[in-house]
């Protein structure tokens, strides 16, 4: 079950109420997965901000360990934009998010915090917590290694409104062919700012040839500061073909379009 949940710093810190929709303890009990994912930006200049992330980064490595939280975190370097998503028991992840929601080091997006309920776990335990960075100063990394990883950010072009729909009917197809083809990755749409970010990882001319037909594909515009390649021995991401995670519209933009 999704939930969008403005109000959710309220229902899992016990703040007053907001007269939006509220979590009853029932169903926090019952619940055996808590996910939450939220976007929001890093004070300060970009400089600043870098260091806070990394520090965020660190800190919530060992607190999502310690608390068998695991979780998945994306960074925009040029917009210092987050995207984070952790999930646990209820109960450790209420713990987390009051961390969270009360650091000042960012400025949380009210309407973009979102709550789901699972029987299982979609970021491996053993993660703790995943990270990364679209990092417009990093340098490509290149050698001789078994798997070539390509990240990018792109802008989807418009599609009468259609953008989202267009990206959850591609994934499962781009699923098929990438275990078909030995590839493996990870995107992030935000459908608020029709932002795509994508890693692709497999045997390096497998990569460069999927990510020729990528660079082509006119439905988006490739950041081109922001294509990085790195060389490694193991897969970032072994065990997905191709996983999806979106920043959905607020209700607000939603019922402004009819």
């Amino acid at each position: 079950m999704r939930r969008h949940l403005s109000s959710f710093p309220a229902l899992l810190l016990s703040m007053s109420p907001t007269g939006r929709k509220a979590l009853c303890e029932d169903d926090v009990r019952k619940t055996r997965i808590a996910r939450v994912s939220y976007t929001s930006t890093m004070r300060g200049d970009i400089s600043e901000a870098a260091k806070n992330i990394d520090s965020v980064v660190r800190e919530s490595v060992w607190r999502n360990t310690n608390n068998k939280v695991s979780g998945h975190m994306c960074y925009d370097m040029g917009e210092k934009k987050v995207w984070q998503v952790l999930e646990g028991s209820p109960e450790a992840v209420k713990k987390l998010w009051e961390r969270i929601y009360k650091d000042r080091r960012h400025v949380i997006d009210e309407d973009a915090i979102c709550h789901e309920e699972s029987d299982s776990r979609k970021y491996p335990e053993s993660w703790g917590m995943k990270y990364s960075a679209f990092n417009e100063s990093i340098a490509s990394h290149t050698g001789k290694h078994e798997f070539l990883q390509i990240t990018y950010k792109s802008f989807l072009k418009e599609q009468g409104g259609m953008e989202q729909q267009l990206l959850e009917e591609l994934t499962p197809k781009l699923a098929v062919k990438n275990a078909r083809l030995g590839l493996s990755g990870w995107m992030l749409y935000n459908d608020r700012t029709l932002t795509v970010y994508q890693i692709l990882e497999g045997p390096p001319d497998v990569v460069e040839k999927v990510w020729e037909t990528i660079r082509q594909d006119t439905r988006h515009e490739i950041c081109a500061d922001t294509v990085r390649r790195k060389m490694s021995d193991r897969r970032e991401f072994p065990n997905w073909p191709m996983s999806m995670d979106k920043v959905e519209q607020s209700q607000w933009s939603k019922a402004a379009s009819y």
